[in-house]
């Protein structure tokens, strides 16, 4: 399974431009997280389902957090604790069942 890797950009009290990163739904996207990351995500079509790996697994069996968000709005989710969400590789895996592909919508990982 190939995701897409996402790289977080730090948010400062200067201000920050973000990237919106386009991500396909297929096989999800990871991004780094040391406890102070956030994603936002910019949905401008349908209410739009995203999936998060929780780890550990509970009795051999993947856990999951599903957020919805709503028809054409911007969220922030997050922050999320590392030993909750975090792989070994200190990754977060979010599935989402739309592709984020639109000219106005996508996904931005940030930190503070």
């Amino acid at each position: 399974m190939t995701t897409e890797a996402l790289a977080v950009q730090v948010v400062n009290r200067s201000g920050t431009q973000t990237v919106i990163n386009a991500v396909t739904s297929a096989n999800g996207f990871t991004f780094p997280n040391d406890g102070h990351t956030l994603l936002w995500v910019v949905n401008d079509a349908g209410a739009l389902t995203l999936v998060f790996t929780i780890r550990p697994t509970l009795d051999g069996q993947t856990v999951t957090r599903t957020v919805v968000v709503t028809a054409s709005q911007a969220w922030v989710i997050g922050p999320f604790p590392v030993d909750v969400y975090n792989d070994a590789n200190g990754l977060v895996l979010c599935t989402p069942d739309a592709d984020l592909t639109g000219t106005t919508e996508g996904v931005a990982v940030i930190s503070f």
